[in-house]
């Protein structure tokens, strides 16, 4: 979904709205709520649609959107991202990239049981 819908779409979109409005911290912000705003609507409704009865869809989808929507906007701005260009930028050199994906692969167990996965 990622790759082939959000990507596509907030490659269009951004430079459009957000690159020549926006710079810094509102500018990753602005980045942020784009694609939770393209990707949260699609995967809530597939979602929706798998686990719920068809009378109780729009019920449903709606309150998904009103809670996951905020969430994944705070989590990917505050969590997520500083976490993913930490380890990109600072700790995980081109040579040695294959090293710590198969250090992260040795650990996911582990992460599971502390995440309660």
């Amino acid at each position: 979904m990622r790759a082939y819908i959000t990507e596509p779409v907030v490659n269009f979109l951004k430079p459009r709205i957000i690159d020549r409005h926006a710079k810094g911290p509102a500018r990753g912000f602005a980045t942020t709520v784009l694609n939770v705003g393209v990707s949260a609507p699609i995967t809530g409704a597939i979602t929706a649609a798998l686990f719920t009865n068809p009378d109780d869809f729009a019920n449903v989808y709606i309150t998904a959107l009103a809670t996951s929507m905020p969430m994944s906007v705070i989590a990917g701005f505050f969590i997520v991202g500083p976490i993913v260009k930490l380890v990109c930028h600072n700790r995980i050199k081109p040579a040695g990239a294959p090293h710590a994906l198969q250090t992260l692969q040795h650990c996911a167990p582990a992460i599971e049981r502390l995440l309660g996965m």
